[in-house]
């Protein structure tokens, strides 16, 4: 018998509401042959008595405020609790082959005959832990039902695990898989300094290892599956974003070496395309199509490596603009490319640091380090959907362009800071959607199909309550899908308008002053096109004309008809009217102002 077989062991008393001494026995627990859990009950020849007995501790009393022990209890019970920590430390110190050895070695008397089954001293040797998670991870490779990154990351947190095994002493059986041991995994990491948000990825990871051994042969030797409640984390978006002016200087540094040049090209490329590291090696060795749209843009069209298995498969198109064009010509056929995307991800993150620190960028990023110091791949791709979101593409247009979904683009991708988030939510949402720039084409516009039709437009409401202010944002869609991409859109903007409320990022009076600005111009908003709405009507302007026409849409009307207006107020009022706005501050002022001289006009 040897201890992988050992669950656990415990005493217990004959009678445990006796008033006299009750015989003690030792109860092993163990996986028998058949894969069952199973016990062995074991005298011990020594009595105790129940009311000197702390059951849930498995152990006798020595202290009590309620039991005042004679000196000769004191000793007796003493000397149980020595004799019962012995025999739990000999009985899983893993040196036995059968209960004889046992026996003898816990120093019971020759004539205390073990009461144990046969089972137990002819229960076969369980597989090692390690043995088993290997073989999950060998199959999982050879159904290819993980990627070949997924199983790289799952061997990183099983080493951990391995480390946590050896460290501390822990019998590498079934019984590494309990979970007891799962728990004692999980506290060690903590205590090691580990991240909750770690904690969770390795543990996850270790409880599916568990899972699948279970579904396996792992339950006849007594594995079962472990719970797993995850660790609260904080949630924080990690910005890795390039300025403008970190980019130019990485284009302006000299380079000393060719590899130093190649690997500032791809990372250049990188920052075009905001592809991963691993489609960018797809892109250099050539391996996509091309396709152009009704204007003739041009998109590279890959499959993505990542998460991409069996029908799962995942696309990006790209907008093919010059600056593309002129890096690929320098990049593909280029003896540099390494033979896989791996070595690649390893030769530019090595080169970008370095020309990185020689271009000084020494930038404190909010991780509290030097940006040279971890500047790498990662950061042109976060870079290139921050820069895409600020030109105005939505999530949906970026995720067709980066190969994620758009839920993944708004949560991970995108770094807005406060301003870009206030700013985009205080102004006017566009009456149409502006012509890209040059070079700027959205992978929507390539797989959309050409229509003769006009659509109809659809305005798009969404409130939240944010801060005590009720906050609303407009947009306008074209089709059910659009309004429904739209109003997902708005929702999820205003969820992390709200989560910036509440986090303190800005200073609550800055952002209550923010929120209340907002909120105060989309009502007067409302009621400034309600009033322009009647007083076009009082032009004699036709009122199904404008029922339906966006707030720039209905000051241009009036705009077109202020002559008509001459004998309704006077030119200073008209002036009032239709001046610009001095300055965003003022805008909510200038609204009432002009709400005021619309109510002259109806009055007059």
């Amino acid at each position: 018998m040897e201890l992988s077989q050992l669950i656990s062991v415990n005493f217990n008393l004959r009678k445990p509401k006796s008033t006299s001494p009750t015989p003690l026995y030792m109860v092993v627990y163990y996986v028998n042959s058949e894969g069952q859990t199973a016990q062995a009950k074991i005298p011990t020849k020594r009595k105790v008595l129940p009311a000197l007995w702390d059951s849930r501790k498995q152990q006798p009393i020595l202290t009590s405020v309620h039991i005042d022990l004679t000196d000769k209890q004191l000793q007796e019970q003493a000397d149980l609790y020595q004799y019962i920590a012995q025999v739990r430390i000999l009985a899983l110190s893993q040196n036995f082959s059968n209960f004889d050895e046992l026996k003898e070695n816990i120093n019971l008397t020759t004539d205390n005959d073990m009461s144990v089954t046969p089972q137990f001293i002819q229960s076969k040797k369980t597989p090692k832990a390690t043995k088993m998670i290997e073989e999950v991870l060998t199959m999982w490779k050879q159904q290819g039902s993980k990627s070949k990154n997924t199983i790289n990351t799952y061997r990183t947190d099983y080493k951990k695990w391995c480390k946590w095994l050896t460290t501390t002493n822990q019998t590498d059986s079934a019984k590494a898989l309990s979970q007891v041991a799962f728990n004692s995994f999980k506290d060690w990491m903590l205590n090691n300094g580990e991240s909750a948000q770690n904690v969770n990825i390795k543990c996850s990871t270790i409880a599916r290892f568990i899972k699948e051994i279970v579904n396996g042969k792992g339950a006849k030797y007594g594995v079962k599956e472990v719970t797993f409640k995850k660790l609260a984390t904080i949630s924080k978006k990690v910005k890795c974003e390039l300025l403008e002016e970190e980019i130019e200087a990485l284009k302006q540094v000299a380079t000393e070496t060719e590899k130093e040049t190649f690997s500032r090209n791809v990372f250049l490329l990188q920052l075009l395309t905001g592809q991963r590291i691993s489609d960018v090696y797809t892109i250099l060795k050539g391996e996509y199509t091309t396709q152009s749209d009704d204007n003739g843009n041009e998109f590279i069209i890959i499959q993505n490596k990542k998460g991409t298995r069996g029908t799962n498969v995942k696309k990006s198109y790209i907008p093919v603009n010059e600056e593309v064009k002129k890096l690929l010509q320098v990049l593909q056929g280029n003896e540099l490319i390494p033979a896989t995307d791996n070595a690649l991800k390893n030769l530019i993150n090595r080169n970008i640091k370095v020309l990185a620190e020689r271009a000084r960028l020494t930038r404190i990023t909010e991780n509290g380090k030097q940006l040279h110091t971890e500047i790498s791949t990662h950061y042109a791709r976060h870079t290139a959907a921050t820069q895409l979101a600020r030109r105005g593409l939505t999530s949906e247009q970026i995720a067709l362009q980066l190969g994620n979904s758009s839920e993944m683009v708004e949560r991970v991708y995108t770094h807005p800071t406060d301003t870009d988030i206030i700013n985009k939510l205080s102004q006017p949402q566009p009456t149409n959607t502006p012509a890209p720039a040059a070079g700027t084409q959205t992978a929507v516009q390539a797989v959309q199909p050409a229509t003769n039709t006009t659509p109809i437009r659809t305005k798009i409401e969404a409130t939240k309550n944010i801060g005590g202010y009720d906050v609303t944002l407009q947009a306008y869609g074209y089709n059910r899908m659009d309004n429904y991409l739209i109003n997902k859109e708005l929702n999820s903007k205003l969820i992390r308008l709200k989560e910036l409320r509440e986090s303190n990022a800005m200073s609550e009076g800055v952002f209550d002053y923010s929120l209340r600005y907002i909120s105060k111009r989309n009502d007067l908003l409302k009621v400034y096109n309600e009033l322009i709405i009647k007083v076009l009507v009082k032009l004699h302007y036709p009122k199904e004309q404008i029922s339906n026409k966006s707030s720039e849409e209905l000051q241009n009307t009036l705009y077109l008809m202020r002559g008509d207006l001459d004998t309704y107020i006077s030119k200073g009022q008209i002036k009032v009217l239709f001046a610009k706005p001095k300055s965003k501050d003022k805008e909510v002022d200038d609204l009432i102002t002009k709400i005021n001289v619309l109510c002259d006009i109806l009055e007059a």
